[in-house]
């Protein structure tokens, strides 16, 4: 997220390189993609028909679809054609600290952007300036929460900063104190932006 020697230091010693794809299942695929291809502007780059459950062995349908990222990531989602594993579904919309997936945006004109095509589109969305990073919430037709999110000026900083805490902060938490340190956070939601302003 963030770029100094001691970043680079502690990232060569990391084994585990990058984000391959984050999965999620969907009841309708075509709904899915209309979402993540139409609206977000991640292109469907593979369709897997599957005939065998991986798990079981058994006899299943199902597909198995991916959309890319710039960086050649994905997020990829599993339709079954049969009932199998209906129960566990998500049911409306998830509450966002069940789960829900961060992706960057290069900028706040990015953000806004995808603000405007939100509204177009009729999909609900809330903006949050994190302080660290500004971020507009949205849901999938899946139910999943969607953050689409940009580093602002003051993220190296900060990540810096909190970096150097992090394992004290965590012990402290965990002992009982809960005195906030993210100091840069807006609580009352993200304050209004104009376009070419600082971030």
């Amino acid at each position: 997220m963030y770029e100094s020697t001691e970043a680079d230091k502690r990232r060569a010693q990391i084994k585990v390189k990058q984000l391959h794809h984050h999965a999620f299942r969907t009841k309708d695929m075509e709904a899915t993609r209309a979402f993540y291809e139409d609206v977000l502007g991640l292109p469907l780059i593979g369709t897997f028909v599957e005939t065998t459950d991986p798990v079981t062995e058994k006899p299943s349908n199902y597909i198995h679809c991916f959309f890319e990222f710039a960086d050649g990531s994905a997020l990829a989602f599993f339709q079954f054609q049969e009932d199998k594993y209906k129960e566990s579904a998500i049911q409306g919309k998830q509450d966002p600290f069940d789960h829900h997936i961060a992706l960057e945006v290069d900028d706040k004109e990015t953000v806004f952007a995808f603000r405007d095509r939100l509204e177009a589109a009729g999909h609900e969305y809330m903006l949050i300036d994190h302080g660290y990073c500004y971020s507009i919430y949205l849901h999938d037709p899946n139910g999943m929460q969607v953050e689409l999110t940009t580093k602002v000026d003051q993220t190296n900083e900060i990540l810096e900063q909190a970096a150097r805490t992090a394992h004290e902060d965590l012990k402290q938490w965990l002992d009982g104190v809960t005195v906030a340190n993210n100091k840069f956070r807006k609580l009352r939601g993200a304050p209004a932006y104009t376009p070419g302003a600082s971030a």
